[in-house]
């Protein structure tokens, strides 16, 4: 499924060194109408080259901490090929210095990399970016072609991350093929949503939590609800991930960010058919 045409598109480059961010951004954005992606790259020369020869973009996602040329240094230069583009730095750090000296280079947002998907595209589309307020976590979604074909009818999903943007871009990509998605922030609020009587048909769990390993999670769903499909997901550099699969009795391993939507939802719904016996 492609998104739909839109009068309106704002086309958006990043620079961040994480391909997590990288991939999760391009294909989550892939599947909301309105934004596109249209480039990619893991440091500040090359996105300010792709510029110099002509590249055009309405917003730019500046990572503050890219190597060799600086999210700072990478701001000021953008700043002096296009002044009607909004520039976003994006950091991990929300110290006064930090935001300063993105600011003062030019930047017309400050992002932290805590930020839900909805305070993400609300920053591009115009906010600040800074606002940390607790709000709705819903944002505009493709509408699948046809419901009824879609793979997630009918399907359950909890997701468990505690980074904010991956947790709501994977319930995106989720939502937009017909899934149900419940998210959870922490290995205890999953444990509570479990012991709560919940039940989904599959979850899809971070492997490093910051209050607990997944593979405790995989244990309480073996214990709580035997019959759901539960896929780890870590960094694409995590060696670990394939191999805890094994051990816990968790149904796979995904590396976030090496993927499409359609091998995530194929991982999903296998595990689910296995778990019921059903391949």
């Amino acid at each position: 499924m492609s998104k739909s045409a839109t009068a309106q598109t704002t086309r958006i480059a990043v620079a961040d060194d994480s391909a997590v961010i990288r991939n999760l951004l391009e294909e989550v954005l892939s599947y909301i109408d309105g934004y596109q992606l249209v480039a990619s790259f893991d440091n500040g020369r090359d996105i300010v080259a792709w510029v110099r020869e002509g590249g055009e973009a309405d917003v730019y996602v500046i990572d503050m901490r890219l190597p060799g040329l600086s999210g700072t240094a990478t701001i000021s230069a953008l700043r002096r090929f296009t002044q009607t583009a909004r520039i976003l730095a994006f950091s991990a750090s929300a110290q006064e210095e930090s935001v300063r000296s993105a600011t003062g280079a030019g930047a017309d947002g400050y992002l932290l990399k805590e930020s839900t998907l909805t305070e993400l595209l609300n920053a591009i589309s115009g906010g600040d970016g800074i606002d940390t307020s607790e709000g709705s976590s819903s944002f505009p979604k493709a509408a699948v072609d046809d419901p009824s074909l879609a793979p997630g009818k009918g399907l359950t999903v909890l997701v468990v991350d505690d980074h904010a943007l991956v947790r709501d871009a994977a319930a995106a990509m989720l939502e937009s093929k017909g899934f149900a998605v419940h998210t959870c922030d922490s290995a205890a609020d999953a444990r509570e949503w479990l012991e709560g009587g919940n039940h989904c048909d599959a979850a899809l769990v971070d492997l490093r939590l910051g209050d607990a390993s997944g593979a405790t999670i995989v244990e309480v769903f073996r214990e709580q609800v035997p019959d759901s499909a539960v896929i780890l997901h870590s960094g694409a550099a995590d060696e670990d991930g394939d191999r805890v699969a094994r051990e816990t009795g968790a149904d796979g391993f995904l590396a976030k960010g090496d993927y499409t939507i359609d091998e995530m939802v194929e991982a999903l719904t296998s595990a689910v058919d296995l778990r019921r016996g059903n391949s």
